[in-house]
């Protein structure tokens, strides 16, 4: 019968920590990562790994594939006080200065062994920011001192940490180089806790020393400034021969690279503008390898700048699909991409999008289908912004800028209408950091035009809109032809890099919109020849509107341990017609709509509202003028099986009214005496399970308010059920976090 050596340890635990999580532990003390499984494991494991080695008369055979390697662990003090040392040592670091670990070993069950390490974590060792300068260099002096003040990583009272001391230097080094201290390095700082002013190690003050004295050498030359000399660029070939292959290098004097370097002779140097300017070189597409050297002078940096072409042509294909209510919906797209057209850094791209995507009837949501889409675009993207000379200082600032210019094509083909939009725009986009980015269109044309087949579903469809156009609302006119042109502004701030990962975080969108801005230099607000390219029975609309949007985010990591997030989102909109041509209807696309998986998911996609308006005759989509709403949603770990299942329970509350014009009739008018007393709340509970690559997301939702209802009958949660009429749970199901 096979036993188990003596003293074979059977567990490995840890007790008294509240503010640190095991997995950091395991993550960070390599000693940890491996924790002994339960007693029959152990046995179980060891027996097996016995019997594989005896499989040769010898015993030494190891066979190739192992299935049972681990050999029990039996206990070493020697072992356990180093874990003990190692996690005191973590604890320091992470700003519990005044920490105990003490061990407890119990050997006292059949000679299996016990451990476990209790922690006292004690007072945590605060910042008090009261810190002092020890720096031989008063221009050095005055620039760390500008730094602590404005741009120091390390605030007051908050913990001390290891890790952040060591992103501070790197910061300050940072920013020295950013100066012009081409040769400082972030070696040359050193930050020492200063205890002589708290003995007991629970405010801590800091003492910053340049040059660092604990480094053995230092670069003598670290508090010189310098400036740019004389940028050079080579573009370099692959010269192939009989004997050998080598790369050519030939010189370039272009003026299209030198509008994307964002320093010039003559400027202090900046690391910064450094970077800046290989961004802006990769951002081009032109170039698969981008290299600069340095020659250095007395009080000079010379640049040179090495370029490897990317190929001139470049093809992709990807094939890929959706599942909406059980039914696939696949898609194909391709690129084609040709470099170098009509300068040295543009190129022409030209894409396609078909897919079959199952979607919703328009009319009864219990209906789906597959619907046809197919998108094409040409868009030729300009290196840099091509604006006024005025506005060349301001852009000298900005990264990865480009200026498009595209055309498009789309088609929908649904059984309630065929649907095509031709394009025509403009971009400028640019980024000022890795978190900000922005989009300016100075104009946005489509053409849109809506057919109706001869069918059933299509025959019903336009009867609908018959019908509310005999009691006073317009809708149809969003699915007459349409000329719509717009000027928009997008700005999007993101502090945190997008993942499945529960995350601290905040994000920030805004969009501006001035629709047929120009049709306000025309008498009649039309425009003749593009009247003439539709050959309809059906009058031909132009829009006048502005539209404004914003959705802010908000994400905060709970718990000692920082294992559940509490998510919170606010979105609003309003767009305003302030032309009479098409009875103040806004184009179909530019309206606000709210429901569904990823808004308020207690009601059917785009179907509720407008204000306290009864939809039970219809289940059309429900557009709006007006949009405000909100969710709230705790998520929460649960298991690890296959990726990690969290948890969430949600409360999402919102919806969308119409602006009230002269002369027209409409239905749910926003009113700011009522708007409150018609916003709908639902709430629910949902799964998300990572997979790491991809989230499957699953939620349950229930209407809480719904304000369809009569005044004194909104409460609807009492009469929720899967087989209720009045208050059904609504299924979804989605890819990712709702937001």
């Amino acid at each position: 019968m096979y036993e188990l050596p003596l003293y074979t340890i059977e567990k490995t635990s840890i007790s008294g920590n509240k503010h640190v999580k095991i997995e950091d532990f395991k993550t960070n003390l390599s000693s940890l990562k491996e924790v002994n499984k339960p007693y029959i494991f152990i046995k179980l494991n060891g027996y097996l790994t016995i019997k594989r080695r005896k499989k040769d008369s010898l015993n030494i055979k190891e066979a190739k594939f192992q299935l049972f390697k681990r050999q029990p662990e039996v206990l070493d003090t020697s072992l356990v006080n180093s874990i003990r040392d190692k996690i005191s040592r973590y604890y320091s670091s992470i700003g519990y200065l005044n920490s105990q670990i003490a061990i407890k070993i119990d050997t006292s069950i059949n000679n299996k062994v016990k451990i476990e390490y209790v922690i006292s974590e004690g007072l945590p060792s605060l910042f008090t920011k009261k810190d002092t300068l020890i720096i031989n260099n008063p221009a050095l002096e005055n620039i760390v001192k500008k730094f602590i003040s404005e741009e120091s990583l390390i605030k007051l009272n908050t913990r001390l940490s290891i890790s952040l001391l060591k992103e501070e230097k790197k910061k300050l080094g940072e920013s020295l180089r950013n100066q012009g201290y081409y040769y400082f390095s972030e070696d040359q700082i050193g930050i020492k806790l200063n205890d002589t002013k708290d003995s007991t190690l629970t405010s801590i003050s800091l003492a910053y020393k340049i040059p660092n004295s604990n480094i053995s050498t230092t670069n003598i030359q670290y508090d010189r400034l310098f400036r740019i000399g004389l940028v050079k660029f080579n573009e370099l070939h692959l010269e192939l021969n009989e004997k050998e292959e080598k790369w050519i290098s030939q010189s370039l004097n272009t003026n299209q690279l030198k509008r994307i370097v964002t320093f010039k002779e003559g400027d202090i140097y900046a690391a910064n503008r450094i970077t800046q300017s290989l961004q802006n070189i990769y951002a081009t597409d032109q170039y698969k390898s981008v290299a600069i050297k340095f020659d250095t002078g007395a009080t000079r940096v010379n640049p040179t700048i090495d370029l490897i072409r990317n190929d001139k042509f470049n093809i992709s294909s990807e094939l890929g699909g959706s599942v909406f209510r059980g039914i696939p919906g696949p898609f194909i797209t391709n690129s084609f991409k040709i470099r170098r057209v009509f300068s040295v850094l543009d190129n022409l791209e030209f894409n396609s999008r078909i897919g079959f995507e199952a979607q919703t009837g328009f009319i009864n949501t219990d209906q789906t289908r597959k619907n046809l889409e197919l998108n094409l675009t040409a868009v030729l993207n300009l290196p840099t912004l091509y604006i006024p000379a005025y506005f060349s200082k301001w852009s000298s600032n900005i990264i990865g800028s480009q200026t498009q210019f595209g055309l498009g094509y789309d088609y929908i083909n649904r059984p309630e209408y065929l649907r095509t939009n031709f394009k025509l725009f403009q971009r400028y986009q640019w980024r000022k950091s890795v978190n900000k980015y922005f989009q300016l269109s100075l104009f946005d044309v489509n053409i849109i035009n809506t057919n109706y087949p001869l069918t059933e579903t299509s025959t019903s469809f336009t009867s609908y809109l018959e019908s509310l156009r005999e009691r006073g609302n317009n809708l149809y006119r969003s699915f007459n032809p349409s000329f719509v042109s717009s000027i928009i502004f997008q700005y999007n701030y993101r502090s945190f890099l997008p993942s499945n990962k529960l995350v601290d975080g905040r994000s920030f969108q805004i969009g501006l919109e001035s629709g047929g801005t120009s049709l306000n230099l025309i008498r009649n607000k039309r425009i003749a020849f593009i009247e003439n390219l539709f050959q309809s029975n059906q009058e031909l609309q132009f829009y006048r509107y502005l539209r404004f949007n914003l959705d802010y985010r908000k994400y905060i990591l709970l718990g000692p341990k920082k294992q559940s997030q509490l998510a919170y989102k606010f979105a609003s909109g309003l767009a305003y017609v302030y032309g009479s041509e098409n009875d103040y209807q806004l184009p179909y696309e530019k309206n606000f709509f709210i429901g569904g998986p990823s808004s308020l998911r207690a009601w059917k996609p785009r179907r509720l509202g407008p204000g306290s308006y009864n939809s039970f005759t219809n289940l059309i989509e429900q557009p709006g003028s007006v949009l405000i709403e909100s969710s709230l949603e705790y998520r929460f770990k649960i298991i690890q099986f296959l990726g990690t299942m969290n948890g969430a329970l949600f409360l999402d509350a919102g919806n969308i009214w119409n602006i009230s014009y002269p002369g027209q009739l409409s239905v749910g008018n926003w009113k700011i005496n009522s708007f409150l007393n018609e916003i709908a709340v639902g709430t629910g509970i949902g799964l998300r399970w990572d997979f790491d690559y991809f989230l499957l997301r699953l939620d349950l939702a229930s209407k809480v308010l719904n304000p369809a209802m009569p005044k004194n009958e909104k409460w609807v949660f009492n009469k929720t059920s899967f087989s209720s009429v009045e208050n059904p749970i609504e299924f979804n199901i989605g890819i990712g976090y709702p937001f």
